[in-house]
């Protein structure tokens, strides 16, 4: 699979916008499914509080296949510390993808000011897990029970993870 890794532009609302989507239509419970509209992925163009990465594919059509965010306060206090979010097209899973475009987002980030990301990953998702894990972020803390998984009944932690960039 061709792709270059690069910072979103505006071109790139679209791509964005459809693979959150598709996201939704899997169920998947990560942040980028909280999203109401494609006036707020509008939002992760050229802003310093939504540092974000995507992975585009070199073949038509250029496809969105993995997009990363870091965000962070501007504030003089915090513009130090990034929360990532990933999300990788079902097409681009189990290729390394995510970690890729992550370590390239870190280092874009600390160009940008940042110096600690902060990744929360529910318990029962260990795809995320491993990935975080082999990205060398370290776990931090817990937050027991953080919610109840409807279909299994089972509570789920949400456990959180930093690197120093």
């Amino acid at each position: 699979m061709n792709y270059y890794l690069r910072k979103m532009e505006s071109k790139d609302i679209d791509g964005v916008w459809f693979l959150i989507e598709l996201l939704k239509t899997e169920g998947a419970d990560i942040s980028f499914t909280e999203l109401n509209d494609k006036k707020e992925v509008m939002n992760f163009v050229d802003n310093a509080s939504q540092l974000t990465y995507v992975a585009v594919s070199h073949e038509e059509p250029f496809e969105i296949l993995c997009v990363v965010r870091g965000r962070r306060e501007t504030t003089k206090e915090k513009s130090h510390a990034a929360f990532l979010t990933a999300a990788t097209h079902p097409i681009a899973r189990g290729i390394g993808l995510a970690a890729e475009l992550t370590n390239f987002a870190l280092e874009q980030m600390k160009t940008e000011g940042v110096n600690i990301a902060r990744i929360y990953v529910y318990s029962d998702n260990k795809a995320s897990l491993n990935a975080v894990k082999k990205l060398g972020f370290v776990h931090g803390g817990t937050v027991l029970r953080h919610h109840k998984d409807e279909v299994t009944g089972e509570y789920v932690d949400d456990l959180i993870f930093h690197k120093i960039l």
